[in-house]
């Protein structure tokens, strides 16, 4: 069974909206249905759909989509900066009070880990849940230490991140030790009323199916703020790619990239629909 451990407030994603079915997928399960009905089970489909978690209901209007404007990072290391920002100004945070200068101004490193980010949307009183299988940096892991990504500020960064997980639950901080599964993640965003923040490895967000990346893992945030549900993807704004108002990546690709070793499967959920407060 998975272990989830929760710091903090109460998670805030208990209920779970389904997912949208394809009709090749309905098609697909009604032969299923009609197979056990075959051997005497007592099976109906729309019983079938709701214990998987499908829905026959259209998708909701993009509306995170469309209240969500989109911005470029402005540095090889900030992009999980510019999805805070982005994330931000959809809850209706004045541009001026969160500019990625502002946003700089309240970190101490340069060197960005999720928790830092989730510590930047506390510090505008926005309420976020964070979603991981590492409560930690994992300066132990010897794969970490091997990587390129993590090796040159591990060390310095250990101490300060740990410091962050411990403070966590003082500052009000929601964080659950567990990994969405790809089902989960769509459902999510399902209801159309919430952001999520989500940790690639940038290499193989955009990668062609059958290339695997080349090279050592490279962190990249990206923001969800939808789904498409013709494509079956994602809807993301991408602050690396400030050309693209919002990308559309496939669902499989999206879970791929963050499932990569490096990744610690993290992922912020933020609830659209509050009026955070700043504090300074």
């Amino acid at each position: 069974a998975q272990r989830c451990m929760l710091v903090g407030r109460t998670h805030m994603s208990e209920a779970r909206p389904t997912r949208q079915i394809s009709k090749p997928q309905l098609r697909e399960l009604k032969k299923r249905v009609a197979m056990l009905r075959k051997k005497g089970l007592d099976i109906w489909t729309d019983d079938e759909l709701e214990r998987e978690g499908w829905t026959l209901a259209p998708p909701p209007a993009a509306a995170a989509d469309m209240a969500t404007p989109a911005k470029a990072q402005a540095a090889n290391w900030d992009c999980g900066l510019a999805c805070v920002q982005m994330a931000l100004l959809a809850l209706g945070v004045e541009a001026a009070e969160c500019t990625l200068i502002e946003l700089r101004k309240r970190l101490t490193s340069n060197s960005v880990w999720t928790i830092d980010l989730v510590f930047l949307l506390a510090s505008y009183g926005c309420q976020c849940e964070y979603l991981t299988s590492e409560l930690g940096a994992g300066a132990e892991s010897t794969s970490r230490a091997r990587s390129d990504f993590y090796s040159g500020s591990l060390a310095d960064d250990a101490t300060r991140v740990e410091s962050l997980f411990a403070r966590a639950a003082q500052e009000g901080a929601a964080i659950r030790q567990c990994k969405l599964s790809a089902n989960e993640l769509w459902n999510s965003l399902r209801d159309d009323d919430q952001l999520a923040i989500v940790l690639v490895d940038g290499r193989a967000l955009y990668a062609r199916a059958g290339r695997p990346p080349r090279g050592d893992f490279e962190g990249h945030y990206v923001l969800l703020v939808g789904l498409d549900d013709v494509t079956d993807g994602f809807r993301i704004k991408d602050p690396a790619r400030a050309c693209e108002t919002t990308a559309v990546v496939d669902a499989a690709r999206l879970d791929a990239s963050r499932s990569v070793e490096g990744t610690d499967d993290d992922v912020i959920l933020i609830p659209l629909g509050q009026a955070p407060l700043i504090y300074r």
